[in-house]
């Protein structure tokens, strides 16, 4: 299947993709050069228009210089002191001819806005403009350059004045400070530059980039060192052209689509081709993915998971009209035999352990009645109420033994027996050993199997008795975490061999008979690896300085009558 799927990606990878690739390489560098055509063009237009307007400014200085020079109206006023009542009416008339000569000049340049001549000496302001929002401020405007801004004389600026941006010039001769203004908004309307019927941005801006007049909203900022630039969305071509007199920068903003318009139809319908067939590329391959990849897929991993050992997957069928149908039908109705089989393989192998559990748990019963008698027997006739107490130990124990038939009992059970058979023991043994039966009560009613406990402290009595020495052995069951309960055995005798030891693991890793280990051991070993299924921690090993420990961890089960598989 990876195979016909490399095939198929290598198809499309070889044959399609590069055909397509090449073809909108090819329409691309067709869309580049039209559009550095039309930004150069643009460009050209740009340079004339400021030119233009460079042209206008200069016309407009050199005619309020010269007037300040040689118009005998500016002279008079700009030195000439009033120390007559003559004089003072001659000034007067110099006011009205200067003014008349400030219409005549911005008749002759219609591009300016005004023009103004301030004798700040004489108190007497000029400033000729049809009509202008910013006329009234021109003075206070100028003042403050002559007063905090010397350097900006004589020199074009845009400025702010009375929330109106304009192109100043402030020029300064003896007494007069005179100049010149062009309102931007006025003059992108006189160039026909204040509408976006053609999908253009026109602006004027200052050498910083920021907007002082734009056709478009929200435009504030822009970075003249880019070309592109980005508006509600769209992208733009940017273009500026600056002036060689001011600060000021006429831009251009250009829409990609709107220069993409002048691509030939054919070079167009190449570009949507292109894009078309690589779009159509994941959908074969989604295709391909949907109708033969997935369902093999599926199929794959049933069978992976069959051999992981699940064997009741099956794969949903599903009306597809197609081969896989008819697949997975076949398929599920092979595993569906294959359950059967298995079920009736499973019936008879379980009934083959449940008898091996029965001769297990046989095997350790019967161990302990001769030695019970034996004891009964060593007593005394005048040791009436030893014996006694010993046939009520000895009854609890086999009714214990004797109703142990089920595979698991509650632990509390199990640990009052394991304290019964401590008594027993202590009656055969007097002053040779004590014991401590403890477990935590929230865990008394979980499952254990029956009879475990013992085969241990079987062997901690058998084995760890000496005569003369005294003993001690500990049973204590603890919960571990929130799903698993410990047991541990532990006594003070000489401890189990290193060779035993052995032995133990041996058979833990084999389940191979070990000579020399009793079978009591092997019988508890296997009796927990059949009832928890291997989910069991079993440990054997020597205590420092002296004695065995024995530990066994088991699930934490409390249902009383929990399936033995379940476990």
């Amino acid at each position: 299947m990876k195979t016909s799927v490399f095939r198929l990606v290598l198809i499309v990878v070889i044959v399609i993709i590069p055909i397509n690739i090449l073809t909108l390489i090819l329409s691309n560098t067709a869309v580049n050069e039209v559009q550095k055509q039309i930004s150069q063009e643009t460009r050209n237009a740009l340079e004339l228009y400021m030119s233009q307007i460079d042209g206008s400014m200069e016309r407009a200085a050199a005619k309020i210089h010269y007037m300040s020079r040689d118009s005998v109206n500016f002279g008079r006023l700009n030195s000439k002191e009033v120390t007559d009542e003559e004089e003072y009416y001659k000034q007067l008339q110099s006011v009205v001819l200067l003014y008349k000569e400030l219409q005549d000049a911005g008749t002759e340049n219609s591009w300016m806005t005004g023009f103004y001549a301030l004798f700040p000496d004489k108190d007497i302001d000029l400033v000729q403009c049809d009509y202008s929002d910013c006329a009234d401020e021109l003075p206070e405007y100028v003042a403050d350059v002559a007063k905090n801004s010397p350097d900006q004389i004589g020199k074009w600026k845009v400025v702010t004045i009375n929330e109106v941006e304009v192109v100043v010039l402030v020029a300064h001769y003896k007494n007069a400070y005179y100049g010149a203004w062009i309102e931007l908004k006025r003059l992108a309307a006189a160039m026909e530059l204040n509408n976006m019927d053609d999908g253009i941005i026109k602006a004027f801006t200052d050498d910083d980039g920021r907007v002082r007049y734009a056709n478009a909203d929200a435009l504030e900022q822009l970075d003249l060192g880019k070309s592109y630039y980005q508006h509600n969305g769209v992208g733009y071509v940017l273009i500026s052209a600056p002036s060689d007199d001011s600060d000021l920068n006429m831009v251009q903003i250009m829409s990609k689509g709107e220069m993409t318009n002048a691509l030939p139809v054919m070079i167009r319908m190449l570009q949507i081709a292109s894009v078309i067939a690589l779009c159509i590329i994941p959908i074969i391959i989604l295709s391909i993915k949907k109708w033969m990849i997935k369902p093999l897929n599926k199929l794959l991993s049933a069978m992976e998971k069959i051999e992981q050992g699940d064997m009741d997957i099956r794969i949903k069928e599903e009306k597809s009209g197609s081969e896989f149908e008819q697949i997975n039908s076949n398929f599920n109705h092979m595993m569906d035999e294959v359950a059967n089989l298995k079920i009736d393989v499973y019936e008879e192998k379980l009934e083959k352990q449940q008898i091996r559990m029965r001769f297990l748990s046989q095997q350790i019963q019967p161990h302990f009645i001769l030695n019970a008698m034996n004891i009964l027997y060593s007593y005394e006739q005048e040791e009436f109420p030893l014996i006694q107490k010993m046939i009520l130990f000895l009854s609890r124990y086999f009714r214990y033994i004797v109703n142990a038939k089920s595979d698991f009992v509650e632990l509390h059970e199990e640990m009052d027996h394991i304290r019964n058979y401590f008594e027993i023991q202590q009656a055969r043994y007097p002053e040779t050993f004590f014991a401590v039966v403890e477990y935590d009560e929230e865990i008394g009613d979980c499952l254990v199997p029956p009879l475990l406990i013992q085969n241990f402290a079987e062997n901690a009595i058998k084995h760890s008795l000496k005569i003369g020495n005294q003993i001690d052995i500990f049973v204590i069951a603890q919960k571990l975490g929130d799903n698993k309960v410990r047991i541990r055995l532990s006594d003070t005798g000489e401890g189990i061999s290193e060779e035993l030891i052995e032995k133990i693991e041996r058979f833990c890793r084999t389940r191979e008979y070990q000579d020399g280990l009793g079978v009591g051991i092997q019988n508890a070993i296997e009796r927990l690896d059949i009832l928890y299924g291997g989910k069991i921690a079993f440990r054997i090993a020597r205590e420092h300085p002296h004695g065995t420990r024995v530990e066994m961890i088991v699930p934490l089960v409390r249902e009383k009558y929990r399936k033995q598989e379940d476990i």
